[in-house]
């Protein structure tokens, strides 16, 4: 297979981790990482979890282990496709098995003391995961860039573009990150803006910063709202096409309640493991 390649005129490392709990999207979700955020000497992470069944001990001996491998197996596979694609060398893949739900190992010192790219893809809509509160506790817990794809089958063009605008100001590496995929693809982009921008001028501020960074593409502009916020946000998430989710590095993020039944159409499958 032909390698692709990356866009290496930015020299700036990062980390860039790979949720593969989401198995339906991890090919959309590495294709998009090595486009659009890799850089130079950026290490790429995949994490998949397990956990021990709760029954039997002579049972939670037996599975366990072969749950491991599973893990393991999985990852080796995401590994083998990355490096056939882009010829990535060993040293740039780390692959990290938990033992744990995804909420236990964003709390562990290996993920709270780095800065990450946080990426999770899924194929369709209709794959959601069963407890409704799950992708708000997942953002709300990231507390990094986090970059949501969906509806990504073997076209990685990117279609439509959420941003939720709840922090004071947009980060220069999205700003880059949203005009490289303007001038591309040329999306809808829709941003969603926190009630946090009290006055005009602020607001104004930070739309502009957005208009100028997604020349190219068709801007719709938002305000969060208790009555109308849910609205938007079902009606972006509803249809069949590509779409992007970009939720920013914001430690102090609780989502509102009005985006919280938003966001629970955006519920990705994971494979019967508990996050």
């Amino acid at each position: 297979m032909q390698t692709e390649k990356v866009d290496r005129s930015i020299k700036k490392k990062s980390n860039i981790l790979i949720l593969a709990d989401y198995s339906e999207g991890n090919r959309a979700a590495i294709h998009f990482a090595m486009r659009y955020l890799y850089r130079p000497g950026s290490l790429i992470y995949f994490i998949q979890t397990w956990e021990k069944p709760n029954f039997g001990s002579s049972m939670v001996r037996d599975l366990s282990p072969m749950l491991e491998s599973i893990a393991k197996s999985e990852l080796e596979g995401l590994k083998m496709h990355l490096q056939e694609r882009y010829s990535m060398p060993d040293d740039q893949i780390c692959l990290i098995t938990y033992e744990g739900n995804l909420s236990a190992f964003f709390k562990t010192e290996q993920y709270q003391s780095m800065e990450w790219q946080v990426v999770l893809g899924s194929r369709n809509y209709e794959s959601l995961f069963t407890s409704k509160d799950r992708m708000t506790e997942l953002v709300d817990q990231v507390s990094q860039d986090l970059f949501v794809l969906s509806g990504f089958e073997n076209d990685y063009a990117i279609s439509e573009i959420f941003i939720l605008a709840d922090t004071p100001t947009m980060a220069s590496p999205n700003l880059s990150l949203l005009k490289k995929i303007a001038i591309s693809e040329n999306p809808n982009v829709n941003v969603c803006l926190s009630r946090l921008y009290g006055s005009p001028e602020d607001k104004e501020l930070r739309q502009q910063a957005i208009i100028d960074s997604c020349k190219g593409a068709r801007l719709t502009f938002s305000q969060v709202d208790h009555s109308v916020s849910q609205k938007e946000l079902k009606a972006f998430s509803r249809g069949g096409k590509s779409k992007l989710i970009i939720l920013e590095r914001n430690p102090k993020r609780r989502l509102q309640s009005g985006l919280n039944a938003c966001l629970d159409s955006w519920l990705l499958k994971s494979k019967g493991i508990r996050i």
